[in-house]
Parts: structure tokens; sequence; C-alpha cells
């Protein structure tokens, strides 16, 4: 009698590991789509319609803190407080002013006086001083604005491009300008400098700010483009996700794709295919008896059992009938219709039909009769004859298995042997080749010099 436990069936690594192997083109595909997939939009993103090319001016500044009455120095100005002074009023009123009498210092190639006078009546060095004291003495926000056109820039634009830390030493201080344009970046540059300079002046904790090094031009900014990486994670990525789902795949699928599977499944002994050497002695062994020769039944419609019969007879199998699959797929009771092609003549099967309907008309329904005559055709057909069970391989039909079985179960059916049809023969012998290896390297291991006893 068959059972089958899927909960119990344990999973076979071999058989998964070569179905992983046969999907190898859909796991190069999905690595393939997951690189395009990641590494093409961050192309795009990145290279293509990336940002405008930056480039930087980096200068280190030497600090001489002063000394304080107990004879240690000023240490307060971390890291933390240069990066946040670099951006305040105190140095971008500074840098705008440099910058601005720098514009004017350069449009006015005609006049060297530092007082010279402008359009609108003032000095390039009135505005330097009313900018340089504008809290002291008020200000206004026309100047501001005013300093900013001659600038070229406005103070919110200076604050993105400044920059400053600490490396190391709290005595060495780091700015970087980063612009789009290189003389704008030098321009800010230079007016930075001058301004490190002034506010060394202005703050008695600094007793003096010199220059470490200074770049005599701005440098390009290296994109920070990973293609490559973005490429990699892409196609990680996408294989994972296409192992992980052929792998539920592979699991939840309960098609016959080689015969241990079959035999493990159901405890039914199975012939193997239609190419196993083994055939025809292991069905003369199991179909020996009062026929001798086995029935065809076949779990799918679409199965060819007039091919499958023309097969086994050039492997020297023989059968007495086939069984089809009837167009009632949904009724449990019996399903099956057979095709007369045995000894039996199709007018006996009509007087025995005759016969069992004669009882059953007193106190059955037709739809009863119906299913029944059915039934009794099945068991006529097939008593004391023994079933080779026709199992397409691969048609996801485990639970018609099932059902097939347990309806020949209930007829009193004897389902000897099953034979796996249209199986991928590949597949098979991958599956045994580690088998037969094995098996030869244990006789190289007895007879190395393949010496055979002499008498």
């Amino acid at each position: 009698m068959w059972e089958c436990s899927y909960g119990k069936e344990p999973v076979d690594i071999r058989l998964l590991m070569l179905r992983f192997l046969r999907k190898s083109p859909v796991l190069l595909l999905a690595a393939l789509l997951g690189m395009l997939c990641v590494g093409g939009p961050y192309f795009l993103v990145k290279v293509t319609f990336g940002p405008a090319k930056e480039y930087e001016a980096v200068t280190d500044f030497y600090i001489d803190y002063a000394v304080q009455e107990n004879g240690e120095e000023y240490t307060y100005f971390n890291q933390t407080t240069w990066t946040q002074l670099i951006t305040d009023d105190v140095f971008t009123d500074k840098i705008l002013i440099n910058m601005a009498d720098g514009a004017m210092n350069a449009g006015d190639k005609t006049d060297d006086e530092q007082g010279a006078p402008l359009q609108d009546g003032k000095s390039k060095q009135g505005i330097s001083v009313q900018e340089s004291k504008g809290k002291e003495k008020g200000a206004t926000d026309f100047s501001v604005q005013e300093t900013e056109k001659a600038a070229g820039l406005t103070k919110q634009e200076l604050r993105e491009y400044l920059y400053a830390t600490m490396l190391s030493d709290t005595r060495i201080v780091t700015t970087t300008v980063t612009t789009n344009d290189p003389e704008l970046t030098m321009k800010i540059e230079k007016a930075l400098v001058r301004a490190m300079e002034e506010f060394g002046e202005e703050q008695k904790e600094i007793a003096g700010v010199r220059i470490l090094q200074e770049p005599e031009e701005a440098s390009l900014v290296a994109a920070d483009v990973r293609t490559f990486r973005a490429c990699m994670l892409g196609m990680a990525a996408a294989l994972l996700v296409t192992m992980f789902y052929l792998l539920i795949y592979f699991v939840l699928d309960e098609g016959i794709y080689i015969p241990a599977t079959f035999e493990r499944r159901y405890g039914v002994p199975m012939l193997g295919t239609v190419h196993s050497q083994e055939l025809k002695m292991l069905a003369e062994k199991l179909f020996s008896g009062r026929t001798g020769r086995p029935m065809l039944l076949a779990v799918d419609e679409n199965t060819d059992l007039k091919q499958v019969e023309k097969a086994l007879e050039e492997r020297g199998v023989l059968t007495a009938g086939i069984i089809e699959a009837g167009a009632m797929r949904d009724d449990i009771d019996c399903r099956m219709v057979r095709k007369v092609t045995d000894e039996k003549s199709i007018e006996e099967d009509r007087k025995a039909i005759v016969r069992k309907r004669s009882a059953l008309e007193k106190n059955a329904t037709d739809e009863k009769k119906i299913t029944i005559e059915k039934e009794i055709i099945f068991r006529e057909e097939t008593e004391d004859k023994k079933i080779l069970l026709i199992v397409k391989a691969g048609a996801h039909n485990g639970k018609w298995i099932e059902k097939t079985l347990d309806i020949c179960r209930k007829c009193g059916v004897d389902v000897v042997a099953a034979l796996l049809w249209d199986a991928d023969e590949r597949l098979i012998s991958a599956y045994e080749m580690p088998e037969h290896v094995l098996y030869a390297w244990r006789r190289l291991r007895r007879d190395p010099g393949g010496k055979k006893d002499m008498d």
C-alpha cells in the first residue's frame, strides 16, 4: 500500500544543486539585470547627469595662541569652534570686503590711489572700513548688498563654499574653499587668507597666524563615482533574490524529476525511464504472474499512452492494454475510462454494462447510476490485472498522483510499479553519476593494477 508524507520527506541536496545548475542561465540573466538596474541609474545620476565639476583650494594655518597670566596658552579654540567661526559673520564679512576691494582694484587700473572715489561717492577705503566696523558704526543693509554685489556672490553662497577643520594638532587649522569655478575658488582663498590674518590681529587669544601651505591654483575635486560597486551590489541583490525564489520554488515543487524521488515519496517501485538499462529486467520480475503483462494507466490526460506503449514494445516490454484519464477530473470515485485494446471485445463490455445496470435502476439516481457504471467498468477491466502507472516528469502533478493511487486503492487495483515518462535523461545521469564514480573508485582501490586472480 502506498504512503505519502511530504513533511517527513528529506530535502534531496544533490537534486537541488543539479536543478540550480540547470537554472544557471536564469541566474546569469538575473545578475546582468541586477547590474543594469542598479548600476545604470547610478551611472546616469553620478556621471551622465551628475553635478558640475568642483574645484577646491586647501590652506593650512598655524595658530600661535597667546599665553595667559598663569603661563598657559589659550586652548579652547577646538575643531567645532573653527568650523562654526569660518561661516560666521566675523569671517564672511571680512572675506566679502576683501573680495570687493580686490575686484575694484582690478577694475580700476588707471587710478592707483587707495582712496579713489566711486560712482556713488564712496571710496574703496570707505567701504572696507565701514564693513569691518559695521556693528560699531551701524552699517546698513544697503552697504552689505553693495559689498555682495562688488564681490560677485552673496553671504549665503559664501558660507556654502567654506569649511574649516583640525586634522590632528589644535594649532593647525585647515580651511577648504570649494566652488564650481577655479578662478572664484582662488579669489575666495586669497580673501580668506587676509581675513584669517585680520582675525588673528583682533583676537587677544591669538598671538599670530602663519601660513603653512597655500595652493597656487585650485585643484579639481575627484568625483566619488562608484559605478563598479553599484553594479556589484545590484548583481548580488538580484542573485540573492533569484536564488531565494528558486529555492522556495524547488522545495515546494511536487513534480517528479528522477525515479528515486517517486519511490521515496510514494513507496511504489519505479522501473525508471524507457531508456533505463534495467527496464526489461525489472518489468519481467515485477509483472510475472497470471497475466505477465501490465496495463498502462496515465496520471495526466495529455500523456500519449500509445506512444508509451510503442516505446515499451521497442524495449521488449509488452503490455495488456491502456487506461486513460477521462474528462471527469472531479469525479473522485472513478474518473478513468478504458480504451479496450486487449482480447476483450466491445460487445462483451456492453453486455456487462447491461447486466450491472439492471441492478441499479430500482434505488439509484441517474447521476449515481453513471458513476457506479464507470466504477463497474473500471473494476471489470482491471480485474486480475497489474497496473503500470505512467508519470510524466516535471508535470507538477503530485496531488494527481496521490489521487490516482487512492482511487486505485479504493477500486482494489494493484499498482505494481511506475514509469517516468518524458524525463530529462541528462539530469538523471548527472544525479546518478557520483554513485558510479564512487563505485569505480572503490573497485580501483581494491584492484589498483586491474589484475584478476588467476587459478
